[in-house]
């Protein structure tokens, strides 16, 4: 059995899937496993008890939203004022609002991954991937006014202006 889910896994591997696909999984797995862990935590502790926690969980990340999100912002400024680009500043900034978004959602997995990205060590683990990532997607893609992705219908119609001379548009001439 375990040979057939490392097969799985390896032709798997190497699949992207569109990002809607991977927005609706997570609409529908998250809720299912923040259901499946409350009911778990409830019957070690109790009901009543598991909704304090919670409740518990959620005014922490408040707070450490606020503080974690001030100096973040004070550092972000200190660069600046230093003649730097506060790239590091503007990707925690990105970070804490995310984990601000998951201690607000009701359960124990987003509040504790919330959490996990309010502690700065927890950023780093996350930031670092980021980073990489942008910076290797920046560098294999062109600047330019040819930048952006272009649909076979708009490059059918590029060819048919004549791909790149000035066009006037309908109306008055422009000279």
């Amino acid at each position: 059995m375990g040979s057939v889910w490392a097969a799985r896994v390896a032709r798997c591997r190497g699949r992207r899937y569109p990002r809607s696909v991977v927005v609706v999984a997570l609409l529908v797995l998250v809720p299912i496993l923040e259901l499946a862990v409350f009911v778990q935590v409830a019957q070690w502790i109790g009901v009543l008890e598991a909704a304090l926690l919670l409740a518990t969980l959620s005014l922490l990340g408040c707070w450490l939203v606020k503080s974690q999100g001030t100096a973040v912002w004070r550092e972000g400024r200190a660069t600046v004022a230093a003649g730097r680009i506060p790239g590091r500043a503007v990707v925690d900034g990105l970070l804490v609002t995310a984990a601000g978004v998951l201690v607000l959602v009701p359960g124990f997995v987003t509040a504790l991954c919330g959490l996990a990205l309010l502690v700065p060590a927890g950023r780093d683990l996350v930031r670092r991937p980021l980073l990489r990532r942008w910076t290797a997607t920046a560098r294999s893609r062109p600047a330019g006014a040819g930048a952006l992705p272009v649909t076979s219908r708009e490059r059918s119609q590029s060819l048919q202006l004549g791909g790149g001379g000035a066009v006037e548009p309908p109306g008055e001439p422009l000279g």
